[in-house]
């Protein structure tokens, strides 16, 4: 019975179908080809479990247990959500690495969350969600439903891994609402193997005096395709800082939107990757400020280290702008690893892998410190360092 499992698995492996993934919201020259990226995605059973447990925290119900400030239950077709939060979802956006993913996503989900937090409720312990896929467990589709009351405060980290060697699969859908004076941190870290495929979505609508964090790190997967889109209404702030790896023939494609409509909101991303081999990766990064989005600002930087001649990077930052009296700025670079700053380090005693290894890693430290969790924070720099001394597991 496992065995015609695994062959029919097989199956759905072999075959696959093209699609159109992170489309750009203005396009820009077509002879460069970067409008969009296509890519062959692998036609998997959408009726695959997930059986292990990945909520590491538990459930805990602010209806069941007065005592407790936070709804934090696993996502499934029989839950019912508060009118007020249905009030919210009711406005379909358009959002994610593409509409077939995401339908597939709210659809047909193997696993998720539903997260809600009182009002004035600070959650002081992150939300730990790990998912480790397998043989067995081959495909995680994860729909997962965040709302931060007003004035609460709360941080989710989310990790993807592989326990075995198997290929397997992952498509996310994440969506945030953050009420007035909220603050969400979310953090995602996808260290998958080599064989896999991850497709990733975030949404998140940010209200008056609201703050969405956004961290995220790009360390694993034969393609890494993510979108991240963020409605940015009066005095609201989104801060993105995201990290990313590319070794082998790794596609890395990221897709960041910061959508302003209301006066004085601020964005911010800051994305910093390393690559080496024949990786390639495409960075695309908008701020749009709409009407209406007056005294409002928006920055964006992307700054990726070579470390082969063979790999290739693609950065188009953008900015659009139907809105005067806004600031924003712009910026990509991409370079090879400074030669006199290399010589001095291996002057000091340490051999070239050792030395990239520690420029590589000083870029990445900041946005690493940012997330709130030792053991996750050594996970990271230890996958790092095993990517760059060509270490095998």
């Amino acid at each position: 019975m496992n065995t015609a499992k695994h062959i029919n698995r097989e199956e759905s492996i072999r075959s696959s179908t093209s699609h159109n993934l992170n489309t750009l919201p203005a396009t820009t020259y077509r002879w460069l080809k970067l409008n969009q990226l296509q890519l062959e995605i692998p036609d998997w059973d959408s009726k695959h479990s997930y059986h292990k447990e990945f909520l590491k925290n538990g459930d805990y119900d602010i209806n069941e247990q007065n005592t407790q400030d936070i709804v934090l239950k696993k996502m499934d077709a029989s839950l019912l959500l508060p009118n007020h939060i249905k009030a919210s979802l009711a406005k379909k956006m358009e959002y994610g690495v593409s509409k077939e993913v995401i339908e597939e996503c709210e659809r047909s989900y193997n696993s998720g969350v539903f997260v809600q937090v009182g009002k004035e409720k600070t959650i002081l312990n992150p939300i730990r969600i790990d998912y480790a896929l397998d043989q067995d467990n081959p495909q995680v589709t994860d729909f997962n439903l965040i709302y931060a009351e007003a004035n609460s405060k709360l941080t989710i980290i989310m990790d993807y891994s592989n326990s075995d060697n198997s290929e397997t699969i992952h498509k996310g859908a994440t969506q945030i609402i953050a009420k007035e004076g909220s603050e969400v941190t979310l953090v995602k870290i996808q260290r998958m193997n080599d064989k896999s495929h991850h497709f990733d979505s975030i949404f998140s609508t940010v209200d008056y005096n609201a703050t969405v964090n956004y961290i995220q790190v790009e360390l694993g997967s034969k393609n890494s395709v993510t979108n991240y889109k963020s409605i940015l209404n009066e005095a609201g702030k989104a801060d993105l800082a995201s990290i990313y790896f590319g070794d082998g023939k790794r596609t890395i494609d990221l897709n960041y939107l910061m959508e302003h409509k209301g006066r004085r909101s601020i964005s911010n991303i800051q994305t910093k990757g390393a690559l080496k081999d024949t990786a390639v990766k495409t960075f695309r990064g908008t701020i749009d400020f709409q009407l209406g989005a007056s005294k409002s600002e928006g920055a964006e930087e992307e700054y990726v280290i070579l470390l082969d001649k063979k790999v290739k990077s693609n950065a188009i930052p953008l900015l659009l702008c139907s809105e005067d009296d806004v600031k924003g700025h712009h910026a990509a670079s991409a370079g090879k690893v400074d030669k006199e700053k290399l010589f001095y380090m291996m002057s000091r005693g340490f051999c070239k892998e050792e030395a990239l290894k520690m420029i590589v890693e000083a870029s990445f430290l900041p946005t690493i410190e940012k997330i709130a969790d030792h053991e996750l924070r050594s996970i990271i720099q230890k996958e790092i360092h095993r990517r760059l001394m060509n270490e095998k597991l």
